[in-house]
């Protein structure tokens, strides 16, 4: 078998199928720890691109698809210039850029530091497998040109696919309204009925922001009709179907739905996520009416994700904001509130199983406003074994915990959140 490509035929044909086509099995067989590497370096070099959970996974996947596909083109030897194309990921990602106003120069130089960490780990590859270094020279030439072919023809593709979607969006009411909901979360003055035409969602009701995500990319999986379900369940337990979409990139969904004023909020305690199967989960602000609502609801939802992450919330979960709120103030800054963690719980801080049963129980005694009985209800544990657990959890502490409750009660909301030292 000859390589379609013309340049790794003749007397290069040894080198491909002695040393590249295993190279790129190889890749191949690494491609996902690699694309986690790639990523951290272009979001070293390019913090203000990847600045979110989201946009790095979103830049993971396309760099995974990427890697593999070249792989794939060097392993059967064929000719990038005719078999090099887009996966579903990548097109998916520079057309987020598109709509998010992320400029090409700055899309095509992460291309580029990607080709510049992927090239190097190919030529650990060849340095591992081929001893003798003439061999090993040629092949690194070889491998290289080829990579040089596949990313020049990749960023062509990207480049066409990124300009028809910023034309498209930018002829489209989406992106009026998306600049508008933009303004609105950046404080700046607007006028609040030609906003609510822009938009068709009335500004002075009352708003109840969510935001809608998923950790990972999935192959196949219709991610934003998953994102969109989540928004339209937390909707229809609020009994409304007025709801503003707005994306937030490839992985994840804001919107605000509207609700009267005569609305049952303790539901929101109450949802529960039917499409929890496709990994999603949800964050909420608090109800608020207005333009400033419309805003204060959406931090708090931003607020709110940023605990669930934390606290590494289960798939399908619901965190609303009222509920953590006390931990995204005392979680701003994390160094700070580990410290104190550490320090007021000291022992009962621990990964250990033992201490977290102690720590909640003394968690839930607190909320309980000290009734044991209650507590004993919620965790369906006997009166006796809460008062138990309390000695022990005092002997750790070295306190009663009558002493500084409310300092008490911050560290152990806060413990939830902070990275606890291993046993």
């Amino acid at each position: 078998m000859e390589p379609e490509w013309s340049p790794a035929r003749g007397d290069a044909a040894r080198l491909w199928e002695s040393t590249l086509r295993p190279a790129a099995r190889h890749l191949q067989d690494a491609c996902v720890g690699l694309s986690t590497a790639v990523v951290e370096v272009v979001a070293a070099h390019l913090p203000d691109l990847l600045d979110s959970p989201e946009a790095l996974e979103a830049n993971r996947a396309s760099t995974e698809v990427s890697i593999r596909l070249f792989a794939r083109i060097v392993e059967e030897g064929a000719d990038p210039v005719t078999a090099t194309h887009l996966e579903p990921a990548t097109i998916e990602y520079a057309q987020d850029g598109a709509r998010h106003g992320i400029p090409l120069t700055t899309l095509f130089r992460s291309y580029r530091l990607a080709h510049a960490a992927t090239a190097r780990h190919l030529t650990g590859i060849l340095f591992e497998d081929v001893a003798d270094p003439v061999d090993r020279n040629a092949a690194a030439d070889l491998i290289s040109a080829w990579l040089f072919a596949y990313v020049d023809v990749a960023l062509c593709l990207v480049e066409e696919v990124y300009v028809e979607e910023r034309d498209r969006w930018l002829r489209s009411a989406a992106a009026s309204r998306a600049e508008t909901i933009e303004t609105l979360l950046a404080g700046r003055p607007v006028d609040q009925d030609a906003a609510s035409r822009i938009l068709k969602h009335e500004l002075h009701r009352t708003h109840v922001a969510v935001i809608a995500w998923v950790d990972n990319h999935t192959v196949g999986r219709d991610t934003l009709t998953a994102l969109d379900a989540a928004v339209r369940d937390v909707a229809g337990t609020l009994g409304t179907t007025h709801v503003l979409p707005h994306s937030l990139g490839t992985l994840s969904l804001a919107a605000w739905v509207s609700v009267k004023g005569g609305t049952d909020l303790a539901a929101l305690d109450r949802i529960r996520l039917r499409s929890a199967a496709d990994g999603v989960r949800v964050a909420l602000g608090e109800a608020a009416a207005g333009v400033v609502g419309f805003r204060t609801s959406y931090l708090e939802a931003v607020q709110a994700r940023r605990v669930a992450r934390l606290a590494g919330s289960e798939v399908g979960s619901v965190t609303r904001y009222q509920q953590v709120a006390l931990q995204a103030l005392g979680s701003v800054d994390p160094e700070q509130s580990t410290a104190f963690v550490a320090r007021e719980l000291g022992p009962l801080f621990s990964d250990d199983e033992g201490a977290r049963r102690l720590a909640q129980t003394l968690l839930t005694l607190l909320e309980e406003g000290g009734n044991r009985g209650r507590t004993g209800r919620r965790l369906n544990i006997h009166e006796n074994t809460v008062s138990y657990r309390v000695r022990q959890a005092e002997e750790l502490l070295g306190r009663s915990i009558d002493e500084r409750p409310l300092d008490l009660a911050l560290a152990l909301k806060l413990a939830a959140v902070c990275e606890r030292p291993r046993p």
